[in-house]
């Protein structure tokens, strides 16, 4: 199952729902966001605005997103959880069908009855922590175990270069571990290629004629660094690779 939850903010507090009212619920007597789970077409977001209009009465204006939360109980289905914090929103409160809504400073809410995972996830938005991924696992209200892990930023590089200097570029990168993923080291893809180009007048190059158009076997090279080192890879690639115009694409992704 999907479902959103959404912690709206001001003057330092966060808008919490004690849920008292439902007599079959899962989190009953405990004190959430606001959120609830998908309907049938619907994307995260959509269910993100309408779940707080419908539970509070605000109208979200901009929301961030914050977090993946899968929530493993018992032996249920998993449940996915689209975490997001909002500061600006408008409209007048109104009362919610499902518990009681209350404005709590945010030093006050661990003093609150919560599931004992949602404390780790209150914590990183509270030190507004990147977007990350926490799985927490129950039996029923014991949490066994829980592993949070953080989106980290990456920058994809694709290099053209002749099959003889893959070598001498990947050892210039790992001078500095830029191709070590976690216990691996030289982590890189090769797929076959041919270029081609024209030499124009006042060209220096490494392969053909000016003048002329020239074909040549290259290899492509692909791979990833963390986007801190995108500056320094793409350096470490320059000062090894032959070619007088090297082409070296780079592209941001986060994972």
């Amino acid at each position: 199952m999907i479902t959103t939850l959404c912690y709206l903010e001001k003057d330092e507090k966060y808008l919490m729902l004690h849920r008292t009212k439902k007599q079959k619920d899962i989190n009953k007597g405990k004190w959430l966001g606001i959120g609830g789970k998908l309907e049938a077409g619907e994307t995260p977001e959509e269910c993100l605005k309408r779940e707080v209009q419908e539970e509070t009465g605000y109208k979200l204006n901009s929301y961030e997103s914050r977090g993946l939360i899968i929530f493993n109980y018992n032996n249920d289905e998993p449940l996915f959880i689209y975490l997001y914090t909002s500061s600006n929103f408008s409209g007048n409160q109104h009362a919610c069908d499902e518990g009681d809504l209350k404005w709590v400073p945010k030093k006050e809410i661990f003093d609150l009855t919560l599931w004992e995972g949602d404390k780790i996830f209150l914590e990183s938005l509270f030190k507004n922590t990147p977007f990350f991924y926490l799985t927490l696992n129950y039996k029923n209200d014991n949490l066994l175990s829980s592993k949070l892990e953080f989106k980290d930023k990456y920058s994809c590089f694709e290099v053209f270069v002749p099959e003889n200097y893959v070598e001498k570029i990947v050892e210039n990168l790992q001078r500095y571990n830029l191709l070590t993923e976690g216990f691996y080291a030289d982590v890189y893809s090769i797929i076959d290629g041919i270029g081609y180009w024209k030499t124009l007048e006042g060209g220096n190059p490494f392969d053909g004629e000016v003048g002329k158009t020239s074909v040549a076997n290259e290899k492509i090279m692909k791979f990833r660094v963390k986007k801190d080192f995108q500056e320094l890879a793409y350096y470490l690639i320059k000062e090894i690779h032959p070619y007088e115009t090297p082409v070296i694409n780079v592209f941001e992704m986060e994972v």
